[in-house]
């Protein structure tokens, strides 16, 4: 027979065991919730930073676009002001138009490649061309002089009305997925001294603008959606064509 005592000791060993049991539990718990929210936070802030440097270079990027459209702009701005180009223009003697543009428009087409520091001020053209007051392209005598362009390309050019602003697209060289090629295209819209009436148009195309190599470290790969495909040198055709296929889903 256990005298009290004995029965007392062995319920106090039996409590003491189940609140050691009980706090180990508690700690255990409390640590590994110490653990995940420790996750969490860490996950929240690397996606927060990943979110800011995002954010960050894409800021970038935009800021390059335009001043390189802004420098763009002014240099076909500059040109379209070019007395010999207006004297053929107003006085409709458009046999002399890209004879003329050939001496005026020669540094666009012939310039020095400029580095990638200078790429966002400065780029040479791969073609141009001139619209006439119906917004129908005027075809050059000589296409090497001015940038050869297929006639379905060049036809793309054409408007159903000269714009009265400048304007920025995009021209696909071809229809094969395999060797299409996209250039960037900036419309500048020619106006008359005599009456301030749009008159012609300078259509001139560039090569778009690829932010590889700009930047060390920077992440973003520039593409452009036209026609429902993606382009993106950056990426390989296969990779082209299933990113292609997800924003298809998307959009």
């Amino acid at each position: 027979m256990n005298s009290p005592i004995k029965a007392s000791k062995t319920g106090m060993m039996s409590f003491r065991t189940k609140l050691l049991a009980a706090m180990m539990l508690v700690v255990s718990a409390l640590t590994s919730l110490g653990l995940y929210l420790s996750q969490r936070t860490v996950a929240a802030g690397a996606e927060r930073d990943s979110q800011q440097n995002f954010q960050a270079e894409l800021s970038w990027l935009h800021k390059i676009q335009e001043l390189r459209h802004a420098a763009l702009a002014e240099r076909c701005r500059a040109l379209v002001a070019k007395p010999r180009i207006h004297a053929a223009l107003e006085d409709n003697a458009l046999d002399l138009l890209y004879p003329s543009a050939k001496d005026e428009l020669r540094d666009l087409m012939e310039g020095d490649e400029p580095s990638p520091e200078q790429e966002a001020g400065t780029l040479n053209a791969k073609f141009y061309r001139f619209l006439d007051g119906t917004g129908a392209v005027l075809s050059p005598p000589n296409p090497k002089d001015v940038g050869n362009l297929s006639a379905g390309a060049e036809g793309q050019l054409a408007f159903k009305k000269l714009p009265g602003m400048q304007q920025i697209g995009y021209l696909s060289e071809s229809g094969d997925v395999a060797s299409e090629t996209v250039d960037e295209v900036m419309v500048v819209p020619i106006f008359s001294t005599e009456t301030g009436d749009v008159i012609s148009a300078l259509v001139v195309g560039f090569q778009p603008f690829e932010p590889a190599g700009q930047r060390v470290g920077a992440e973003i790969k520039s593409g452009i959606w036209l026609n429902g495909r993606l382009h993106l040198p950056a990426l390989s055709k296969s990779a082209q064509a299933y990113l292609g296929g997800e924003i298809t889903n998307v959009v």
